[in-house]
């Protein structure tokens, strides 16, 4: 026993110094300058439980490029417009692949998915997805985000006329999951005031992905830490229900689709990917993998905004008031439409300044550097995670007049080259432009019809909870019909 107890603690000893040694040491003139780590754990401990606030202090210390440790990862934290352009596009083949994570393996199967994929996987997603999401194809489709929009609309009413608090998250994601659920099945789940979810086929999605959202809204520390990534990997298999069910679910749409499917009238997303990608058994996974991907980045950032928007026009009514003005001045009572939009130009900013103020993504979705590289003079080695700090660079006063000031005037008539929202080069956001229009449909429309304010008089909490994508405390607003 002691024996076995001495050789324990001799490999614990040895791991932890490794840890510790690979952590500090000098492995090129060049490399990055960043907080002092401790072994095993990096700089983890530092980052604490609001690491997007740690990180964007940080930068003010160690510059627009800096490294920290996250465990056994040497991540490399970019503050810098020009530096992610340099990485994304002009070196984009360095830049290209996600950090292979058990998290991330898991919910790609194996990194073939479109969001998190790798290699020749995401190559071929991305050509079949952009070919499939053309305006072309897509141009009838966007008609069934009104009908999202009017049910909103009708649930926000509601709660007007009864002068019941109205609380944004729930009725937001709800307004976001039926808006992907009719554009990727053409179908949807019943209005959250109606006891029907039960009966509806679309509400067995329900749980599985409230699941999938509150597993991604927390970083694991198995993922960062190489002795736990294989067993963690291994109990992700075994134990996570939700994506297994996810799936279980589009496999059953997709086979109904099949059925049904007029290849030269395609009703939905679901449609166009069998017309693109066909039926084999290895295409089928590439559909799934794909319609998890849209479901899952779809749903949570774009209510995440609206959410944010609410919380903010409650602290700024004279911005909110600016806004119904020329709502109500260009276009009156009508429904607003996507046609309105360049005549909107400062709802549009708001819009752009919501994103700004509270970036729903801090981070994006990390990269990884494949090979050794030098950017603007600093050393990134293989392996290393890229995180751009959109929150850090955001908050810049180097790229922003007083950033800390909510003011959608900064976007009138000026283009800024910080503002990245959905990334840059040839891997940012495909949806990128299904995002921004379901967001101008579903803001506009609200400021329209509604006067938001704080239940209790008082500026409505704004921290940032972390997580996967940041939200504010759960709150709710008073309506008032303009």
């Amino acid at each position: 026993m002691s024996l076995l107890l001495l050789v324990f603690l001799f490999a614990f000893v040895y791991y932890v110094l490794n840890s510790y040694y690979k952590k500090v040491r000098k492995f090129n003139k060049d490399q990055l300058d960043g907080p002092k780590p401790i072994p095993v754990f990096g700089n983890l401990i530092q980052l604490g439980d609001k690491p997007h606030y740690t990180l964007t202090e940080m930068h003010k210390t160690y510059g627009e490029i800096f490294r920290v440790w996250m465990g056994d990862c040497y991540s490399v934290v970019v503050s810098s417009p020009s530096i992610i352009r340099e990485m994304y596009i002009d070196k984009f083949d360095s830049f290209v692949d996600r950090p292979t994570t058990p998290s991330f393996r898991f919910f790609s199967a194996d990194h073939r998915s479109l969001s998190l994929g790798n290699g020749e996987y995401w190559k071929r997603n991305k050509t079949i997805v952009a070919n499939a999401m053309t305006k072309t194809k897509m141009k009838h489709i966007y008609a069934l985000f009104d009908v999202q929009v009017s049910e909103l609309i009708s649930s926000m009413q509601s709660f007007c006329d009864s002068s019941q608090p109205f609380p944004p998250r729930r009725y937001a994601q709800r307004f976001t999951m039926n808006s992907m659920l009719k554009y990727i099945f053409n179908d949807q789940m019943p209005p959250i005031s109606e006891n029907q979810d039960q009966q509806s086929r679309m509400s067995k999605l329900i749980e599985p992905v409230e699941e999938l959202f509150k597993y991604l809204s927390s970083a694991k520390l198995a993922d960062f830490l190489d002795i736990l990534s294989t067993p963690f990997y291994y109990y992700l298999s075994m134990t996570n229900t939700c994506l297994p069910k996810i799936k279980n679910f589009i496999r059953e749409e997709y086979n109904e689709h099949l059925k049904t499917i007029d290849r030269e009238n395609p009703r939905d997303l679901m449609d166009l990917l069998i017309c693109e990608i066909g039926s084999d058994t290895e295409d089928i996974e590439v559909v799934i993998g794909v319609c998890v991907d849209m479901l899952a980045a779809g749903t949570d950032t774009v209510s995440g905004t609206i959410e944010w928007m609410m919380l903010l026009m409650a602290n700024h009514p004279d911005i909110q008031e600016k806004v119904y003005n020329e709502i109500h001045t260009v276009i009156g009572d009508r429904k607003i439409e996507l046609s309105d939009r360049n005549q909107t130009p400062y709802t549009l900013a708001l819009i752009k300044e919501v994103v700004r103020y509270h970036p729903i993504g801090p981070f994006g979705l990390p990269r990884v550097c494949t090979q050794d590289v030098h950017i603007q003079g600093h050393f990134i080695p293989k392996g290393a995670q890229i995180l751009p700090n959109f929150r850090g660079l955001y908050q810049n006063p180097k790229h922003w007049d007083h950033p800390e000031e909510f003011n959608p005037i900064r976007f009138i008539g000026t283009k800024c080259d910080a503002f990245i929202p959905f990334s840059v080069g040839p891997r940012n956001c495909v949806g990128q432009t299904l995002g921004w229009d379901e967001l101008y449909l579903g803001i506009s429309n609200i400021l329209q019809k509604f006067k938001i304010s704080s239940t209790d008089g008082k500026p409505i909490d704004e921290t940032e909870l972390w997580g996967l994508t940041l939200h504010p405390p759960l709150f709710k607003v008073n309506l008032q019909s303009r």
